[in-house]
């Protein structure tokens, strides 16, 4: 009976009981791994007369079998490693032998992983899905491609992207539309993270290692680029601020009060003299002097007489 073990141990191992064994990311499948790479029903393997054969369900990313890509079946023995995209089963069989020993895969601390390459659709009817990069990769209409792109402006081989020494390329194989490379058309050019190619209306975007910093000013820059911007903090020994004089007020307008002028009397007119008396009334005339005078002579008139009377 045959034993299923993941290399990463990311899961526990499993004794194949049935006969047919559905692989991928749907719950229903009999084996379900959770991971981006996988299709919903990525493959199957099926035991036939004590045989052991593994069958790719039209996947995406394809199903390997000791690194080469299984077309549509193969056979399986123990000892083999199966690929789903990035996830490898080791495939053991307990009657015939103790399990071989995995080989432990030994990393510098300053050097990292080989990077794995991929290609993300994001538009069209393949968006959303993952396709892994590992050596030449041919896009196009053609069944035989190894991604196959729908499209009315898409060539029968339209482009292909490949590993060259680490680094991710793509090369346009004489589309009538051509390739493009973020919004540009390109012949040929060298692909990093987070690039866009395109080819009609189907866009893909790139996904790989990031680029890390080398260089400790680059890591300095990083940091402190943010309080680049900010402003810089007045030091301590600044003298304080002068603070700026007031505005001057405007003066105020004083009404111009005008010297009072000196009031001179005016002479009065002259009264016009008396006209002389009539002869026959001496006694209603005569000067300014004489009323007065006549009015004491009435008065001893009046005393004489009244004591004249009364004796």
């Amino acid at each position: 009976m045959f034993k299923l073990q993941f290399v990463d141990n990311r899961q526990p191992a499993m004794w194949l009981v049935d006969q047919r064994l559905t692989i991928g990311r749907d719950k229903s499948n009999g084996l379900v791994i959770d991971d981006e790479g996988l299709s919903v029903f990525h493959a199957e393997l099926r035991q036939d007369d004590g045989k052991l054969f593994v069958w790719d369900s039209g996947s995406v990313n394809g199903t390997f079998l000791n690194g080469e890509k299984v077309a549509q079946k193969a056979e399986v023995k123990a000892g083999d490693v199966i690929r789903f995209h990035l996830v490898e089963i080791l495939i053991t069989d307990p009657s015939k032998g103790p399990a071989p020993v995995l080989p432990v895969v030994k990393r510098d601390v300053g050097k990292p992983a080989l990077p794995q390459w991929q290609l993300k659709a994001m538009s069209g009817a393949i968006s959303g899905k993952m396709f892994l990069i590992d050596g030449t990769t041919v896009l196009g209409r053609d069944p035989g491609c190894d991604i196959i792109i729908t499209g009315p402006h898409v060539s029968r081989r339209h482009a292909e992207i490949s590993i060259r020494s680490g680094q991710l390329w793509m090369k346009d194989l004489g589309s009538s539309n051509g390739s493009f490379l973020n919004g540009k058309r390109s012949e040929e050019s060298m692909l990093k993270h987070g690039d866009e190619v395109k080819f009609d209306a189907v866009i893909f975007k790139v996904v790989g290692p990031s680029e890390p910093v080398d260089s400790v000013d680059e890591a300095d820059m990083t940091q402190f680029r943010p309080a680049i911007a900010s402003r810089p903090a007045a030091p301590v020994s600044a003298p304080a601020p002068v603070a700026k004089p007031a505005a001057p007020v405007a003066p105020v307008p004083v009404a111009k009060v005008e010297p009072a002028k000196p009031v001179v009397a005016k002479p009065a007119a002259p009264r016009p003299a008396a006209p002389a008396a009539a002869p026959s009334a001496p006694a209603s005339s005569g000067g300014p002097g004489l009323g007065p005078l006549v009015l004491v002579v009435l008065v001893l008139l009046a005393a004489l007489a009244m004591f004249f009377i009364l004796t």
